[in-house]
């Protein structure tokens, strides 16, 4: 198969609309898509069926679903769709598939965690955008699925935090994208200003020889407040898109006290959100 987007379906309305957006994606950068739909025993269980049996009727049932989904969006799209069906935890198979099958990015719904949930148990895609290696689209149940047209890029004096403007740029670049690159300046010191000049000087030489269009803007900000006033910044420029590096928090101890930027970003932006994985 050729480069792909992967989208994990659940039949939700919220997978749905990620499907959609997905399809957008998918012609622009001349992809296919593979749907990927993983399947636990719950509630939902019959007992008067077969043991031995349950799996291939309820594996049944979803290739009836991907049909019509197929359908569907088969008009829309140039390239191909096609599906496959796992067993086993929702991120740990949806990562797996896009590792060793060399997925483009994966396209994933979400309906946002909040409040204790959202410190100690997190949801499948946050725990995607953890885990996946490639490049991971968030996207709200509500957003009305759009190309974008503006990208915001925060930027910070880290080199880690730099290795996504490729990424973002060949997007940017495919989609007729703005990317609005947002200097984050949480310190004052002079050397950390230096510093944050030369890290921006940098990204916009590399999109000026790229011939990508950007705008630059600094805001100072505290630590703490960084994804709550990017997202708040996107919404005000009316952004499509935010582009974000993942983080890692070492355990659940650390997640009750401390939300990472980017589940937050993942569990409240109303804006779809790429989380890039750098080294």
């Amino acid at each position: 198969m050729e480069k792909y987007i992967l989208v994990p379906i659940d039949f939700s309305p919220s997978s749905i609309n990620a499907m959609d957006y997905a399809v957008q994606y998918a012609n622009t950068l001349e992809c296919d898509i593979r749907m990927i739909h993983v399947k636990r025993r719950n509630a939902d269980y019959d007992p008067a069926i077969n043991y031995n049996d349950y799996d291939e009727v309820i594996k049944s049932g979803a290739i009836d679903k991907f049909r019509k989904i197929i359908r569907h969006f088969k008009g829309r799209m140039k390239g191909k769709i096609d599906y496959c069906v796992r067993d086993g935890r929702v991120y740990t198979e949806v990562c797996n598939q896009a590792k060793y099958g060399d997925a483009l990015m994966i396209i994933s719904g979400t309906n946002g965690v909040f409040g204790f949930k959202e410190l100690w148990e997190g949801s499948n895609a946050f725990r995607i955008v953890s885990h996946a290696v490639c490049p991971v689209i968030t996207v709200k149940y509500n957003f009305v699925p759009q190309k974008p047209r503006r990208i915001v890029v925060p930027i910070d004096n880290t080199a880690r935090t730099r290795l996504k403007i490729p990424i973002v740029a060949n997007i940017a670049k495919r989609f007729n994208a703005e990317m609005m690159l947002v200097d984050m300046r949480t310190d004052s010191k002079a050397s950390s200003q230096r510093k944050m000049e030369e890290a921006v000087k940098a990204v916009a030489n590399y999109l000026d020889r790229h011939n990508v269009t950007y705008s630059k803007e600094t805001i100072r900000v505290k630590k703490t407040k960084i994804a709550s006033t990017l997202i708040d910044y996107a919404v005000a420029y009316d952004a499509d898109l935010i582009a974000a590096t993942s983080e890692r928090l070492d355990n659940r101890w650390q997640r009750l006290s401390v939300i990472s930027n980017s589940q937050h970003l993942v569990n409240h932006s109303p804006i779809p959100v790429m989380t890039i994985k750098v080294a």
